[in-house]
């Protein structure tokens, strides 16, 4: 429930704020203290962690507000047309439960197999939400909330991920010096991938010197 009204009062430019906010915390309480190229691995994968189960959170508080509070209708199929690159849409009509007429059109969650069976005229199962006037289609709905436990599993894979790298790499550490250039030390005292050593990464940070500063001059 708190969760539910903490994203729902979440505009864009808030969401920017807190993320900057967490970043600027871990950098100044764990990166600047520990020099762990597993422990660095491990927040990376950590974001990527958070980021995907906030996407989720969301998303799964959408489906539940159209299943719990859409007008369940058996629609027209006026026509079908591929938008896009790789969208199917469907346009549908039928008459809502206030009596009005509504014709909508419908991409979303709809996969290659069910936009292939759709034919003009034929009846087809909708789930419509008046608050903002989106048309779902019921079967395409449900089958990608069944397919969802999917993105479950990319999302713990980089939990594991990062919990691996962490155990795998904790003692090989991240060395830096005052141009920015880093290298990693083994637990033996050797060093690898050393960008002071590295001609790639050095055109690299002076072709993003230029680019930037042509972006400057340009504005």
């Amino acid at each position: 429930m708190l969760l539910n009204i903490f994203f729902d009062n979440m505009n864009s430019s808030l969401e920017l704020i807190l993320i900057g906010i967490v970043l600027f915390a871990v950098y100044w309480f764990i990166m600047r203290k520990y020099n762990s190229l597993g422990l660095r691995l491990f927040i990376l994968c950590i974001f990527l962690f958070i980021g995907s189960c906030v996407w989720l959170y969301k998303d799964e508080a959408v489906l539940k507000n159209t299943l719990a509070n859409g007008e369940q209708h058996i629609a027209n199929i006026i026509s079908k047309a591929t938008v896009g690159k790789n969208d199917h849409q469907v346009e549908v009509s039928f008459t809502a439960n206030d009596g009005s007429p509504v014709t909508s059109k419908s991409t979303q969650y709809i996969s290659q197999e069910e936009w292939n069976a759709f034919t003009a005229g034929s009846a087809l199962p909708v789930i419509y939400l008046s608050s903002s006037g989106k048309t779902y289609v019921q079967q395409s709905l449900q089958r990608f909330r069944a397919d969802k436990i999917y993105l479950y599993y990319f999302s713990a894979f980089w939990l594991l991920l990062g919990v691996g790298l962490l155990i795998w790499l904790r003692k090989y550490k991240v060395g830096v010096d005052d141009e920015g250039n880093e290298w990693v030390v083994k637990e033996d005292g050797s060093i690898i991938l050393d960008e002071r050593k590295s001609a790639f990464a050095q055109m690299s940070k002076r072709a993003n010197i230029v680019s930037k500063l042509a972006q400057s001059f340009g504005k």
